[in-house]
């Protein structure tokens, strides 16, 4: 049997939902979208079936749409996808962010 390995953007996305006490993303009627700190947005679907985002983008199942500054940064699988590759938004910036959110929203639960 073959194990997935999910990528960490995907992870630190999962580590962030939880840390708000967000769950069953799966069981919303559409994705859960998030202002991860002033630049980085996301979207997630976390249901089997394509759902569309407040932006009207087709989110394949278990996927995030990924915006910086306002403008389209990247899908997101379980898997990898493809995100900017610039000096201020790219895949490390990415994660940081979410892991920063992360850290603020663990501490405000404290």
């Amino acid at each position: 049997m073959k194990v997935l390995e999910v990528c960490e953007a995907f992870v630190r996305m999962a580590e962030l939902a939880g840390a708000l006490g967000v769950s069953r993303i799966n069981e919303l009627p559409g994705c859960w979208e998030h202002q991860v700190d002033a630049k980085w947005w996301i979207s997630v679907n976390g249901s089997k079936d394509l759902r569309r985002n407040s932006d009207g983008i087709e989110l394949s199942p278990f996927s995030m749409a990924v915006k910086f500054n306002g403008w389209p940064a990247g899908i997101i699988d379980l898997a990898g996808g493809v995100i900017a590759a610039g000096e201020c938004a790219n895949e490390d910036t990415f994660i940081a962010a979410l892991q920063a959110a992360t850290q603020a929203a663990s501490e405000v639960k404290a």
